[in-house]
Formats: C-alpha cells, sequence, structure tokens
C-alpha cells in the first residue's frame, strides 16, 4: 500500500495539462469507430506498466466525461451485435440476415466503482466489477485471485430482442474503461484495474483486429467529484441520491400523480391508496394504506377494491348507516368516524350462478349505499385501489350505471371523461351481466313506487339518484336494453373491443394496439381524429381520419425507427395545433408505437429519455412498454439530436432498466 501512495503522490504532482478527450472522434469525423492513435495517450502517466494502466486527474475525467456524453452515438455499427449475437448460431444469423456478427469497431467507456459492496461514493454511470467480470476464483491466497475475464453473455440460445441483461457486460467490451474508489487511488482501485486490463488483453488475443481499448484509474478522491463536479455526482459519501433516478420510484411516483384521487360523480371520488386518511386505530404496518397527516378532500367513506375483499350485505350497510348517522354531516370528518370497507375488484371468482347472484346483489347495494351517503347526505366517498386505476374499475362503473341511469357503454365514456381506467376482457361479461340485473331491480322498484298499494318507507333510486335526462333513464326501462345498447354504442360491442380504451398518454394522445386502431367507431366516441399506424395497417377510412402509415416496419430488431422520428413526431405535433386527437398504434402498443410516444414526450415536454419512457410506461395501463434494445438506443441518440447531449449512458441505461422489469416479471 505505501507503494501504492508514493506513486500516487508522484503522478498528483506531475504538472501535465489535461489534454481535450482521446476517446471522442474529430469533429469532423463520422462516430463509428473512436479509435484514436496509441500517441495519443502518451499524457497519460503509466500507474502500472504490466499490465498497462494510466492515471486520470478528477478533472480529465470530467473532460471525458462531457465529451463521450456529447459525442454522436454510431449509427449501424452496434446491431445485431448488441441483441447477444456472435455468428456462431445458425439460426440466429438466418433471422438477422447475416453470415457472421463481428465486434464492431466502436470505442466507448465504462466507468467502474471498484469497492463492490458500497452504495455511497457513485459516480453517474457507473456500474460495479460483478456486472463487468466473472466471478474471482481464490487459488490458496485470500490476497491473490486468478485473472477474471469478462462475462460472456450471448444470446446463444436463441433470439432476444430486450436482453438488456447483458447490454453491460456486452458493451465494457468496446470500452476504455475507468476505476475509481471513495479514496482514490488505492490497493483495490489498483487491482480491479488490472483484472480489466488483463480482461482487455485476453480479448486482444481472441481478436487481434480488433481496437486496444485503455484502463485507468482515478487519482483524486471522490470528494474532489462532490466539491468540483457536483453534477457527476449519482449517489454522495453520505449515500444520499444526488443524479440518480431510481426507475421504480419515479415510475410509481408517475402512477400515483396520474391516479391521484379525481371526482368521477357528484361526491364520489376514485384514487388510489395513498389518498386515503388512516384512521388511529389502524396500523400502517399492517394495511396496503400509506400514512397522511389529513384528510385534504374530507372522505367520510373509503372503499378499497382489491380480490380478496369479503362483500358486505344490506344489513352489515346498514350498521354503517347507522354508524354514520351520528356523525354531523359538517367538515372536516373525524379520522376516528371515516368508514373503511372492502368490494371485489373482479367477478371472475363467481364460477357459479348462485355465487355470482350473491355478488352482484351486494354490489348493487354497496351502490344504493354510496349513492344515498354522496347524494342525500352530501358525504365524500373514496373508492380506490394500489394501482387507482385497474381493481376499482368494477364497482366504479357499476355505480355510474346505477347513480346516473346509465347504460354500460356510457358509463365507460363518463368515466373516460374525468380520469383514465382499465378494465380486464373477462369482466366486461361481469359487467354486462350486472347492468341486466341492475335494470331489472330498478324496473321492480319502479313499478312498487307507481303501484296505489302502500309500502313500507326505503331508499329507492329515484331518492338517492339525481334526476337524469340521459336517454337511459327510468322512463325507459321498459325498453330492450340489449337491442338499444348495440344500436347505439357498436363500438362496444365491436370484435375489435377488448375491455379497455387505447391508454390516454396526453389529453389529446393515445397510445394502443391494432385491435383499438381497427374501431373506428370506438375513436369517433373517443373524438380521436388522427391516427399513426406503425407497421400495422388500421385500414380505416381516409375520408373519415387523418392517417399516416408507417409500412414494412417491423418490431424485429433489424428495422430502425431512427429516419422517421421526426416525421412523426410532426404529424403527432400537427394533430395537436389543429385541436385534434390522435391514436398512435403498431400490433400490441409496447414497442414501435411506444418508441414514437416517448420520443414525442421528449421534445413536445422537453423530457429527457429516461423521464420520458417512465411517463409513457406508467400511462400504457396494465401493459409494461418495451421498446425493443434497438429502438431504445435510437431514443438514446434522438435525445442527443435534441439536446446535443445524452443524459445517461447506454450500459447504465439498459442496467436500470433490467432491474425495473425484474420487480415485475422475477430474475
Amino acid at each position: 500500500m505505501a507503494a501504492v501512495e508514493q506513486q500516487q503522490q508522484q503522478l498528483t504532482a506531475s504538472p501535465f495539462t489535461p489534454p481535450s478527450s482521446p476517446l471522442s472522434p474529430p469533429p469532423s469525423s463520422p462516430a463509428t469507430v473512436r479509435s484514436p492513435s496509441p500517441s495519443v495517450f502518451d499524457v497519460f502517466p503509466f500507474v502500472c506498466e504490466d499490465p498497462p494502466i494510466r492515471a486520470l486527474s478528477g478533472s480529465q475525467y470530467y473532460l471525458i466525461h462531457e465529451a463521450y456524453h456529447s459525442s454522436p452515438l454510431p449509427n449501424d455499427i452496434l446491431f445485431p451485435w448488441l441483441h447477444g449475437v456472435d455468428g456462431s448460431n445458425p439460426a440466429q444469423n438466418s433471422f438477422f440476415g447475416i453470415q457472421e456478427s463481428p465486434v464492431p469497431l466502436h470505442r466507448g467507456v465504462t466507468v467502474v466503482q471498484a469497492e463492490e459492496q458500497t452504495s455511497k461514493s457513485l459516480l453517474v454511470g457507473s456500474v460495479y466489477p460483478s456486472d463487468i467480470f466473472n466471478p474471482p476464483i481464490p487459488n490458496g491466497d485470500d490476497n491473490c485471485h486468478e485473472r477474471r475475464s469478462f462475462l460472456k453473455m450471448n444470446d446463444g440460445e436463441g433470439i432476444n430482442l430486450r436482453n438488456f441483461k447483458i447490454q453491460v457486460s456486452k458493451y465494457v467490451t468496446l470500452s476504455d474503461i475507468v476505476v475509481y474508489g471513495e479514496n482514490g487511488l488505492n490497493d483495490t482501485v489498483l487491482e480491479i484495474a488490472k483484472q480489466a486490463a488483463w480482461a482487455q488483453h485476453a480479448l486482444r488475443e481472441e481478436n487481434p483486429n480488433g481496437i486496444d481499448y485503455e484502463v485507468f484509474v482515478i487519482l483524486d478522491p471522490f470528494s474532489f467529484f462532490e466539491k468540483e463536479f457536483p453534477e457527476l455526482v449519482a449517489i454522495d459519501a453520505q449515500g444520499i441520491i444526488r443524479n440518480k433516478v431510481n426507475f421504480l420510484e419515479q415510475e410509481r411516483e408517475e402512477m400515483r400523480i396520474l391516479t391521484a384521487a379525481s371526482e368521477c360523480s357528484h361526491n364520489v371520488w376514485l384514487g388510489n391508496t395513498h389518498d386515503v386518511p388512516v384512521s388511529s386505530d389502524m396500523d400502517p404496518a399492517d394495511s396496503a394504506i400509506s400514512l397522511i397527516d389529513d384528510n385534504p378532500h374530507q372522505f367520510s367513506i373509503c372503499i378499497e377494491s382489491h380480490d380478496l375483499a369479503d362483500m358486505l350485505d344490506k344489513s352489515a350497510l346498514k350498521v354503517f348507516s347507522d354508524q354514520l348517522a351520528n356523525v354531523p354531516t359538517c367538515r372536516p370528518t373525524p379520522m376516528d368516524d371515516i368508514i373503511h370497507i372492502d368490494c371485489i375488484s373482479s367477478g371472475v371468482g363467481c364460477n357459479n350462478a348462485a355465487a355470482f347472484d350473491s355478488i352482484a346483489t351486494k354490489l348493487i347495494d354497496l351502490c344504493e349505499f354510496i349513492s344515498t351517503q354522496a347524494n342525500k347526505f352530501d358525504r365524500k366517498v373514496l373508492i380506490h385501489c394500489a394501482d387507482g386505476y385497474t381493481e376499482t374499475s368494477l364497482l366504479t362503473l357499476t355505480y355510474l350505471m346505477y347513480n346516473e341511469n346509465l347504460r354500460l357503454p356510457q358509463a365507460y365514456l363518463r368515466l373516460q371523461k374525468t380520469r383514465s381506467f382499465f378494465v380486464y376482457p373477462n369482466d366486461v361479461t361481469t359487467l354486462l351481466t350486472i347492468e341486466k340485473r341492475m335494470w331489472e331491480r330498478k324496473k321492480i322498484e319502479q313499478q312498487k313506487l307507481s303501484s296505489p298499494s302502500p309500502s313500507s318507507p326505503s331508499t329507492s333510486s329515484s331518492s338517492s339518484s339525481p334526476s337524469s335526462s340521459s336517454p337511459s333513464s327510468t322512463s325507459s326501462l321498459s325498453s330492450q336494453p340489449e337491442i338499444e345498447n348495440y344500436e347505439k354504442f357498436p363500438w362496444f360491442f365491436s370484435p375489435f373491443f377488448e375491455g379497455s380504451f387505447p391508454s390516454r398518454i396526453l389529453p389529446f394522445l393515445y397510445l394502443g394496439n391494432l385491435n383499438h386502431a381497427c374501431n373506428a367507431d370506438m375513436l369517433k366516441a373517443l373524438g380521436i381524429t388522427h391516427v399513426l399506424s406503425v407497421g400495422e395497417d388500421s385500414k380505416l377510412d381516409k375520408k373519415e381520419f387523418v392517417v399516416h402509415y408507417l409500412d414494412n416496419l417491423y418490431d424485429d430488431g433489424i428495422d430502425s425507427l431512427w429516419n422517421h422520428l421526426d416525421t412523426c413526431v410532426n404529424f403527432i405535433e400537427n394533430a395537436r395545433q389543429s385541436n385534434g386527437s390522435i391514436l398512435i398504434h403498431c400490433r400490441v402498443g409496447v414497442s414501435r408505437s411506444a418508441t414514437i410516444t416517448i420520443a414525442y414526450i421528449m421534445r413536445h415536454l422537453g423530457r429527457s429519455l429516461v423521464s420520458s419512457y417512465l411517463y409513457v410506461r406508467a400511462r400504457r395501463l396494465n401493459v409494461i412498454i418495451q421498446p425493443n434494445l434497438k429502438f431504445m438506443y435510437e431514443l438514446l441518440q434522438y435525445e442527443q439530436k435534441l439536446t446535443g447531449r445524452m443524459n445517461i449512458n447506454w450500459a447504465w441505461l439498459a442496467k436500470e432498466i433490467h432491474a425495473l422489469n425484474m420487480c415485475y416479471v422475477g430474475a
């Protein structure tokens, strides 16, 4: 260690001037190969000659970082190699139409934090040794390990166009490597740098025609960056996040903003569990509900929709009605007097007629209870679930049908005006059956009300619901609802309707699939005037819609969207400026169309790629968007085009996307 410290002192005392970055191409050259001559590196002294490792000051690294992030990324040389294709698998070669897949001549930069176990002192874009090396193999000496090679993670088993997991280990083999630690150059930093140099040497023996990459160590301690270049600090020395986006937390925050409580009918609100005030006798540790300090919307009743709910019958609801009768209707409602009720989130589990009859009756009874409390007693009701848009849909649509005397398609459109929501396809049949039962029940109640014989006082829909002027009001209860629905709402009964609308990303921009695009009546009902079809022909009438169709564009990891991005973004912008609304779609709505949507958000809202990706991802309800690797890479290029630099490097972007996906699909 003493020798390392002496060497560091000598190097830091060397009065050489930081050169411009040797890792970026000349301004006039295309960014296909970042390959300076060996003499360019002579200004960086060696800290070790066998294996060769050079020294960087913190200021020199800053110049390299800035030059790398602002230099244009290469266009056509990294794929299909980054897909994990090495030319040895005939099936892969046939799919991509290649005979071989040589290692690209590209010079990147990979930054390694040598201290594997630390969760602090992290520079922007850094990876750890375990991200790039095979595990160490002890050779009998606890302080010495065999030379570690780079991870080899080619996808030899098949074709994976979204293999974000292997990107760090792939890209490091095309990179100069910069190693650093919290305290500057020490034994740990030097050891990791040696392992990197040895691994590079092994690759050169395998591919003698490749680029000779370099390994650097940063002499300055991490505190230098905190003081001089704080914008390069991802996590500071105290473990506080500074310039690092937590993808999962940011996605959840975007979803929370999207699904924050909003009023969907008089005094009835829809939201997520973050909107729920918790009474003092509830333990937040045992509840999915988030503890908040107040009750800003003054909810008196909170109804949580979830899979395991035990539905209350009419007698149990009456107990709550009696309890609320003792609570003054003046606000604010005392926290301990807030009523909490559970409700089912789906009717799929009702696998026999008797069970369904019971659930349907209890669901309609609950709607009657909500309507009475909201309209007669002027109390606010929150219907909520974990994500704020899926599990609440069954109850909310049933309530809108009940309270506002709407047919199911009308309830869909009524709720869509207020907020986005998602309905599972299987629950459409459930809702249609509930609709039929509800109108039968209302018809019986209407007959009782019009009967001259005396009847006992009861709360009916006419007293609990506001007077309706809709075509489906109580005056039309004797009509044939099935025929009326089919005639008035053909979009709802179209074979293309899957139970939910396309995802509303912006007030005028929808992202969806091919079935959404083929349902012309639904597009009209939503006020959609423009359609951008990405690789899939919706065959819409061009006299009814303004259509831009990108033909022969596949989600195959081969086709590129790069030359289409500006044209598509301009088409979307023209739709907005003409006060229209637009649907962007491909076949599934997760890759091609999602890529273009992200690009538009980047330009329209001025957001970074990461922010735009998470923004769209959170709003593509119940569907995980996943542009293929090449499309994500082109979005990174698009960020450079819009802002002059990329705000995140490719390896770190891929690593974070993979980690986010694993939160949902498992390892």
